[in-house]
């Protein structure tokens, strides 16, 4: 042992600086080749494993929730029957049976009537649709139609008959229409029969039997 230079604090000969007043010592020759040895590095595999199982954990509990299922199947589609007006609807049926009918050979004449009077595409009133055609397949009928039932609700067509002039047949197809809104400056106008729901959607449309003319 020896003692600092300066401060006269008993030193072992391997201290680098005096522990008391930070001179800087002499390292005794037997001390100079000690290594102390140096800790061992931090393993950080548990670290990282248990974060990829918490972070697993917490991506199957987040998909039963609405944020999960965002996640996975992104915002819900947009019905673009929502945003369809009248008009729209009643255009795509003259489109949907003019096609359908065309494609079959067969020929079409559409005509409307409102409170049992001529009327055209225009009136914004519920119409009834009467469709005059001359099929070779009476069962053909059905797919055209079964293609445009979809948009009668929105276009305020509840009866479409359609009359085969060769078969003497007539399919009438009927759909009741949503329970009408009341006006916005009156709240109590129009009430909704007792047990109605105001939401509730229209009944699909409906083929009944054919008649024979």
């Amino acid at each position: 042992m020896h003692d600092c230079p300066r401060c006269k604090v008993p030193l072992h000969g391997h201290e680098e600086f005096c522990p008391s007043c930070g001179t800087k010592q002499v390292v005794r020759k037997e001390f100079r080749d000690i290594r102390v040895p140096e800790a061992p590095p931090l393993n950080l595999v548990p670290f990282i494993v248990a974060f990829v199982i918490l972070l697993g954990v917490g991506l199957l509990a987040a998909q039963s929730t609405w944020i999960g299922q965002l996640m996975t199947h992104g915002a819900p589609a947009e019905d673009p029957m929502d945003k369809m007006t009248m008009p729209q609807a009643r255009q795509l049926i003259e489109q949907g049976l003019g096609q359908g009918l065309k494609q079959v050979g067969a020929p079409v004449k559409i005509t409307y009537t409102a409170d049992g009077k001529p009327a055209t595409a225009d009136v914004a009133t519920p119409l009834n649709m009467t469709v005059d055609t001359t099929l070779q397949d009476p069962t053909a009928h059905k797919a055209i139609v079964d293609a445009i039932k979809p948009y009668m609700e929105k276009a305020e067509i509840p009866t479409l008959e359609m009359h085969d002039s060769k078969s003497r047949a007539t399919w009438t197809y009927t759909v009741q229409l949503g329970a009408a809104k009341p006006a916005e400056s009156d709240p109590f106008a129009n009430p909704a029969p007792p047990g109605a729901h105001p939401g509730a959607a229209a009944a699909p449309a409906a083929e009944q039997p054919a008649q024979q003319q």
